[in-house]
């Protein structure tokens, strides 16, 4: 196998640089490895966050996430973190339960995504928030949550993963 080239063709939040593999050149994103929550409260709602989000130019719903890059946190301790900079809601890294890991965009990047189902043990209230990226809460019923992906309102992919994984869960267990 080859190796990375020393020199990276872009480097700034992102990298990228090139890998020689099979006397071919490939170019590798280095981006940072993430997790996401879909949160559901007692009411049996899940939570949504909105956000602007410059690759797409327009707001963007989705589950609460975030990238794995503060020292010394666990990324459950930074998915904790998240949810109170983002919907303002206290869990504990107890509440959260792995549903997935995965590789979104393995023929480009390692990057990987950790995403947790969480029970808030209380009823979600939509509303304002004061976040440097999000600034709306939505709670919505499963229902409302598979209509907004097929009217394409929620296009997040990570989001989609989480929530059907989470249904066909609640289907196989009654």
């Amino acid at each position: 196998m080859g190796g990375y080239v020393v020199d990276y063709l872009y480097k700034g939040w992102l990298k990228i640089h090139k890998k020689e593999y099979k006397s071919r050149t490939f170019e590798v994103l280095e981006d940072k490895d993430a997790v996401g929550a879909l949160v559901e409260d007692s009411n049996g709602k899940f939570l949504l966050v909105r956000q602007f989000r410059v690759p797409l130019d327009r707001n963007s719903l989705e589950i609460p996430a975030g990238c794995i890059d503060k020292d010394g946190l666990t990324p459950e301790e930074i998915m904790v973190e998240e949810l109170q900079e983002e919907a303002d809601i206290k869990v504990n890294v107890s509440d959260l339960k792995l549903i997935s890991d995965s590789c979104p965009n393995i023929g480009i990047s390692r990057g990987s995504y950790r995403l947790y189902y969480c029970k808030y043990n209380g009823v979600g209230t939509n509303k304002t928030i004061d976040d440097e990226d999000v600034f709306e809460t939505l709670w919505i019923t499963p229902e409302e949550f598979l209509e907004k992906i097929e009217i394409r309102e929620i296009r997040d992919t990570k989001s989609q993963l989480a929530y059907y994984m989470i249904m066909n869960t609640k289907m196989t267990q009654f």
